[in-house]
């Protein structure tokens, strides 16, 4: 029973490890977009930020 255990993870781990390449290869991970504009610097998918406190209209 102990040796069908360790042969069942050991299939576990090899299913896993094929996943992931098969993850690998067929989804490979965004490559982030570079700014177009804007503030130097800024990355995409990031909100500018918020102007300082002194900036704003006083009422």
């Amino acid at each position: 029973m102990t040796a069908a255990s360790r042969a069942l993870s050991v299939l576990a781990l090899a299913d896993e490890a094929g996943l992931s390449r098969l993850r690998a290869a067929y989804d490979p991970a965004p490559t982030p977009a570079t700014p177009t504009g804007g503030q130097p610097g800024a990355s995409a998918g990031v909100p500018p930020a918020p102007p300082s406190p002194g900036t704003a209209p006083r009422r």
